[in-house]
């Protein structure tokens, strides 16, 4: 049976690697650039937020600039868990840091890599390395790190508890676990309702005409919202990987933190922003995401909507 499970994990995590092998390969063949200084703008995304270098700066900034700074108190060595193509760890690097980003697509890993080499600001410059490898049989061994971060990638992974023992024991003393996750549970109906409202009356890449005459009527509007529904809890034919949010209660990961951390902060954003502005069009598109972001954040701080992102700021027991 024990092997019969083991096999079972392999091929999933071989489906998991593909998929996201495939998905970064799209991205950076259709112009994507996976470096925070070099962004342009990506036409071929219709609804992201990396399609434009300003809803970047109005969306993601803000939370890579939380990551920088905490991780800077600390100094020293930095491990990124899922790094991506890496421009998070590329960041973290360019602000003096010794980091080493990590992930289990070797595509990813590939490009992150590239656009290393391609690295043209060199003063203040840290340390940068790359490895492929599963996150969950990470061997820190000798490696102790001093900040340990999690920047959207903990929803792909599924022993959390024997995740973070492995990540206390390659923690030094005093270090510190970053983590920025999605927690697609908490995303309501209502939320799915107030998106459908904002995605009808703002310019977005669906034309007024065909909106308001295919939503007008109760169950056609039923169905959009149900629509919008699976896609923000990244449901069915909206799920980027097998392995999708199989970690994604917000109550299992701090119980799971708590356990082997002591927890300094904890905060929450995103009722419904980050699948909104993205698909926003139109001479006053800025306007409308910044006073979008703001009201979205306002809702979740006044718990109007509920909020379906998590920070947690931890340090070593």
């Amino acid at each position: 049976m024990k092997n019969k499970t083991t096999s079972g994990k392999r091929k999933l995590l071989k489906r998991e690697q593909r998929a996201f092998d495939r998905q970064i390969k799209d991205r950076v063949q259709h112009g994507f650039v996976p470096d925070l200084r070099r962004l342009r703008k990506v036409n071929w995304f219709y609804n992201n937020v990396w399609r434009d270098p300003e809803y970047v700066k109005i969306h993601w900034i803000p939370k890579v600039n939380f990551v920088i700074e905490n991780t800077k108190k600390n100094g020293g060595k930095v491990v990124e868990l899922g790094c991506g193509s890496g421009y998070l760890s590329l960041e973290l690097a360019r602000n003096g840091l010794d980091v080493l980003g990590i992930d289990v697509s070797p595509k990813c890993i590939e490009i992150a890599r590239a656009f290393y080499s391609q690295n043209s600001i060199k003063k203040g410059f840290g340390n940068l390395s790359y490895e492929c490898c599963n996150i969950d049989t990470f061997d820190f061994g000798e490696k102790q790190f001093d900040t340990v971060i999690f920047f959207r990638t903990l929803h792909h992974l599924q022993d959390l508890d024997s995740l973070f023992r492995n990540i206390s024991r390659g923690l030094k003393k005093n270090g510190s676990l970053i983590i920025c996750e999605p927690i697609r549970e908490n995303f309501t109906k209502e939320s799915a309702f107030m998106a459908a409202i904002f995605r009808t009356l703002l310019p977005t890449w669906i034309p007024y005409r065909k909106k308001l005459k295919e939503f007008c009527s109760e169950k056609a509007w039923d169905k959009y919202v149900a629509s919008i529904y699976r896609e923000y809890s990244y449901e069915n034919e909206f799920r980027q990987s097998p392995m999708d949010n199989v970690s994604c209660c917000r109550g299992d990961i701090l119980r799971v933190v708590k356990k082997y951390f002591k927890v300094r902060l904890v905060s929450y954003s995103d009722a419904f922003i980050d699948k909104l502005i993205g698909g926003l069009r139109g001479k006053d598109r800025y306007v409308l995401a910044r006073f979008l972001e703001f009201l979205d954040q306002l809702m979740v701080k006044r718990n109007i909507l509920n909020a379906t992102e998590i920070t947690i700021l931890a340090k070593k027991k």
